[in-house]
């Protein structure tokens, strides 16, 4: 690829805001196309609310707009997404409802064959947004102590999430869980699937504060700087302080 098809590839990018201004000030407007962003963090630290926070602002802001949530944690609620839309000023949360495509994979192989069943699914009805929730959780369960072979599947599963989302120019945000990790003494909390993760892959951790506070910090991005932001979760969502 030569530099003005580098620039005609940029050109289409675009970005889906979160809905929340603090966090899409820290994104840069929001979460880009053709691009994966992983969200991890601790148990309750906001990483399905920040999905579902996602998909709702997204078919709340465009009519035609279709979304797809891979449910693998099993965490996915119709009532959440809806109780966030009324924000919007949605009067008929049941029409948002029917714009997001929904997967539940109970193996390994049924999640990573997702994709294929995406690309069907695109040709009929294009969509711009995919959530994974979660990556690694049944990698983790199936493969178990085999800790080399679950890293050699979830790249491959990461790699095709990459090429998915560039070749079709969506976003697609995938969220993990946190193992302990120690390093001379000092002991970090990384994404389970942390080895597995390409450079180019846009990385938030989410941290939980007292009561409803939470601060994601963006960690690691191609095009943008380390930072944080933080916000709250209520009833109608993420809000900002």
């Amino acid at each position: 690829m030569d530099v003005e098809g580098l620039r005609d590839l940029w050109s289409r990018v675009f970005s889906i805001p979160t809905g929340c201004k603090a966090l899409d000030r820290l994104l840069g407007g929001g979460l880009l196309s053709s691009h994966v962003t992983l969200v991890y963090g601790e148990r309750s630290s906001g990483k399905t609310q920040l999905c579902h926070q996602v998909v709702a602002h997204h078919l709340t802001s465009n009519p035609q707009a279709l979304a797809v949530y891979v449910d693998v944690d099993l965490t996915f609620s119709p009532e959440r997404l809806a109780t966030m839309a009324k924000r919007y000023g949605v009067s008929n949360p049941r029409e948002v409802l029917s714009r997001a495509l929904y997967y539940r994979p109970t193996a390994f192989e049924e999640q990573d064959r997702v994709l294929d069943l995406l690309d069907e699914a695109y040709e009929k009805a294009p969509h711009g947004l995919v959530v994974v929730d979660s990556l690694s959780s049944l990698a983790r369960g199936e493969y178990g102590a085999a800790v080399v072979e679950m890293q050699r599947a979830l790249s491959s599963h990461v790699r095709r999430l990459q090429e998915y989302a560039s070749r079709r120019n969506v976003v697609v945000v995938v969220t993990d869980n946190v193992r302990l990790v120690k390093v001379q003494e000092r002991e970090f909390l990384l994404p389970v699937s942390s080895q597995a993760l390409e450079l180019s892959i846009t990385r938030l951790r989410l941290v939980r504060g007292p009561g409803n506070l939470r601060v994601c910090r963006l960690e690691a991005s191609p095009i943008l700087p380390e930072g944080e932001a933080a916000f709250l979760i209520k009833e109608e969502g993420l809000v900002d302080l």
